[in-house]
């Protein structure tokens, strides 16, 4: 059983305070030049939207979805295999291979939960900087969407709710793919490597759910819990793949820069 110290450990040295500047950074650009093309779009139309609308589009850009936030999460994530926890005597210290993995797993885990939380704190907290805080839809805000092509269904909940499915589809997404950038980690034996297969992968998978499956769209908890159990299977495959891999890896081959 992977205890609680084990977890803090490697949360603790796989910790890179650069890269999480860096992505804190890259944040708060993405979404101050978003909320500035929101102001102009208000001005234009003559309406006020809400924080939490800004935010809900801001979130559920597409194009931010693919191109900016998965290469950030990756980049973010990338090094979790490739701390001093990559050796055979971290292995050791975890007393078996399977526990070292899920070790990896569960900061994995923490870090992708970290990054969504930052991630909707910031582009909420510059919005509501900006724009009213309002917790429910407006109806001009709904009425815009309707015209853009969005189903009204996709605004039942609040915005609160709404943003919540939205992001947790987003999150297992992601989560899916940084475990494919695990698998790569493991085979390629070199960070930059892994971080390019998996960014390529990541990026064509993402457009797949989004474009084809219509990710976004959050119409019923019953197509997010269809959408979302596609991604847990990935997920549970892609583990079994990475433990096999991991009892089969030789630990005692030192990784080269």
């Amino acid at each position: 059983m992977v205890t609680a110290k084990m977890i803090r450990y490697n949360i603790s040295e796989s910790f890179n305070l650069v890269r999480w500047c860096l992505t804190i950074i890259a944040f708060a650009f993405a979404c101050v030049v978003s909320v500035a093309k929101y102001i102009q779009i208000s001005d234009m139309t003559a309406i006020t939207f809400s924080s939490l609308e800004i935010t809900y589009l801001i979130l559920n850009d597409t194009v931010s979805i693919i191109y900016i936030y998965l290469p950030l999460y990756l980049f973010l994530i990338c090094g979790i295999m490739f701390d001093d926890n990559f050796g055979s005597l971290e292995v050791i210290k975890c007393q078996s291979r399977g526990k070292w993995l899920v070790g990896k797993w569960v900061t994995l885990l923490f870090y992708t939960l970290l990054f969504f939380v930052a991630l909707f704190t910031l582009n909420f907290l510059i919005s509501d900087q900006v724009f009213p805080f309002s917790a429910s839809w407006s109806s001009d805000f709904l009425k815009v969407q309707v015209t853009m092509g969005q189903s009204a269904r996709n605004f039942i909940y609040t915005p609160f709710q709404t943003i919540g499915l939205s992001l947790g589809s987003v999150f297992s997404l992601y989560l899916a793919v940084g475990m494919l950038s695990m698998v790569f980690s493991l085979l390629t034996h070199k960070e930059a490597y892994a971080l390019f297969l998996s960014l390529i992968i990541g990026i064509l998978t993402s457009a797949v759910f989004v474009y084809v499956l219509d990710f976004t769209s959050q119409m019923s908890v019953a197509s997010f819990a269809w959408r979302n159990g596609i991604l847990f299977a990935s997920m549970v495959l892609t583990f079994i793949g990475a433990l096999w891999i991991t009892y089969k890896r030789d630990f005692n081959i030192e990784r080269k820069e």
